[in-house]
C-alpha cells in the first residue's frame, strides 16, 4: 500500500473537518489546529497533506455545479429545470456545505470570493452560452449567477422567511420565472 493510499482516510477526514469548520466559522475564523482536532490528526499532518490553509480551503471548496444542458430543455421549462438543480445543489449535504462555505467566507476572504467568481462566472457562463442566448451572454450569466447566489444567501445563510421555510417545489416556483426572464433572448422571448 502506498503512502497516498494509506493516508487517504486521514486526508478525507481533514477535508470533511475543513468543510465543517469553514461552513460554521468562515475562512478567517477557522484554524488549522481546530480542523486537525476535529479530524483527529496532528496539525502538522494537515500541512503535510494540503501545504497551507489556503490550499486546504481550495480543496474543500472545489465543486462542479453540474448545471443542466439547457439547450436540450424546451425554453418554457428552462427556469424550472435550473431552479430545481439549484435546490438540489444547496439541499445536498456535501455540495450544500461547500457552497455555504463559499458564501459565508467570501465577504472576508479574497480566496473565497475568487472561488465563487470562478465557479459561478465560469460554469454559469458556459451553460448560458451553450443554451444559445443570442446577445449579452456575459451579462445574462452574471445576472443569473447573482440571482442564484442572492437566493442562496437568503434561503440557506440568512434564513429569511418565507424563502427559508418554503418547500423545494415552492422555491422552484418562485425562482423559475425570474430565471426564465434572465435567460430570455429578447422581447419576443
Amino acid at each position: 500500500m502506498s503512502f497516498t493510499a494509506r493516508s487517504q482516510p486521514a486526508r478525507d477526514a481533514v477535508l470533511a473537518a475543513a468543510r465543517r469548520a469553514f461552513a460554521a466559522h468562515g475562512y478567517e475564523r477557522t484554524t488549522v489546529r481546530a480542523i486537525a482536532a476535529d479530524a483527529g490528526v496532528d496539525p502538522s499532518m494537515v500541512i503535510r497533506y494540503y501545504r497551507s490553509k489556503d490550499d486546504l480551503f481550495r480543496a474543500a471548496t472545489e465543486i462542479d455545479l453540474a448545471l443542466p444542458e439547457l439547450s436540450r430543455v424546451p425554453a418554457a421549462d428552462r427556469g424550472a429545470v435550473l431552479a430545481r438543480r439549484f435546490v438540489e445543489l444547496w439541499d445536498d449535504p456535501t455540495s450544500g456545505e461547500v457552497l455555504t462555505v463559499l458564501l459565508r467566507s467570501a465577504p472576508t476572504s479574497a480566496g473565497a470570493a475568487e472561488r465563487i467568481r470562478d465557479t459561478f462566472a465560469g460554469q454559469v457562463l458556459a451553460m448560458v452560452r451553450r443554451a444559445g442566448s443570442d446577445a449579452d451572454v456575459t451579462a445574462r450569466a452574471a445576472a443569473l449567477g447573482s440571482f442564484m447566489l442572492g437566493s442562496a444567501l437568503a434561503r440557506y445563510v440568512l434564513e429569511l422567511p418565507p424563502l427559508a421555510t418554503a418547500s423545494a417545489d415552492e422555491v422552484v416556483a418562485i425562482m423559475a420565472p425570474v430565471i426564465d426572464a434572465i435567460l430570455a433572448r429578447g422581447p419576443e422571448g
